[in-house]
């Protein structure tokens, strides 16, 4: 059979998926705008494409929005994580709480675990038994993850957005929105044109191995508590592929001890 890969080539590849997963999910997929603007056709004709708000507003509709998240403190999810090219199949647990604080856990199998997390002051990671402050862009992506509404849309976060066209992503028509973010960042999203749920992201990210695009895909929505959540999410990034699946999501059972 297959060899499997030494704790070296294991860590490498871990350090480099833990830092696409948090350039991509730390920014979420939330990302919503002011106005946007027709496009016109590449065959001259004028062709009126929803608008940014128009999309981002049905998706926070259907999936509850945040007055349906605003009804819990907390949140718990468990589920699994693989990575093919690397030979890793884990188990993950998500705590996150209203007041900002985040822990993620990972179960990497003769690798031990490893954790991230951020106390609502400072962002931390664990990887093969050692510990570090986190600091600079993932630290600030970890902040984001953390926002109890990092899954909904605000305005004010971003300076501002555009549906650009129809496209075809991973096998739908969905309509492709370029957001900026205050900083700058520019970030693709995209909204299932049959559905009306976000289908996924394109976003340009520093990882281990350098530039890259990271391409996050949503899928598998259901719902728990009034809240509809992706229950799959695949990134893929470079060589490497994530597959994230979220079978068990509970609201309010997460207490403080979980996060220490």
């Amino acid at each position: 059979g297959r060899p499997s890969p030494g704790p070296r080539v294991l860590a490498c590849a871990v350090c480099f998926v833990c830092g696409v997963l948090m350039a991509l999910l730390g920014s979420g997929f939330a990302a919503v705008v002011f106005l946007a603007h027709a496009v016109v056709a590449a065959t001259g004709s004028a062709e009126a494409l929803p608008s940014a708000t128009e999309l981002m507003a049905k998706y926070d509709a259907l999936t509850g929005g945040r007055a349906a998240m605003a009804k819990y403190s907390s949140i718990k999810e468990v589920g699994t994580m693989n990575i093919p090219a690397a030979g890793i199949d884990a188990t993950m647990e998500v705590y996150k709480d209203k007041s900002g604080k985040f822990l993620q856990k990972m179960v990497l199998g003769a690798m031990g675990e490893a954790s991230t997390g951020f106390d609502g002051t400072t962002a931390w990671q664990m990887q093969m038994g050692n510990a570090s402050i986190v600091s600079g862009d993932q630290a600030k992506a970890m902040k984001t993850q953390a926002d109890f509404f990092s899954g909904f849309h605000d305005a004010a976060k971003y300076k501002s957005a555009e549906t650009v066209e129809l496209a075809d992503f991973d096998g739908r028509k969905c309509y492709k929105v370029k957001v900026v973010l205050l900083d700058g960042t520019e970030t693709f999203e995209y909204f299932d044109a049959a559905t009306g749920f976000a289908a996924g992201t394109t976003r340009d990210v520093e990882s281990p191995a350098g530039q890259i695009t990271a391409t996050q895909i949503l899928s598998d929505y259901k719902d728990f508590g009034g809240v509809k959540l992706a229950t799959k999410t695949t990134v893929k990034g470079g060589p490497v592929e994530v597959t994230m699946n979220i079978p068990s999501v509970e609201f309010d059972t997460v207490t403080a001890p979980a996060f220490v």
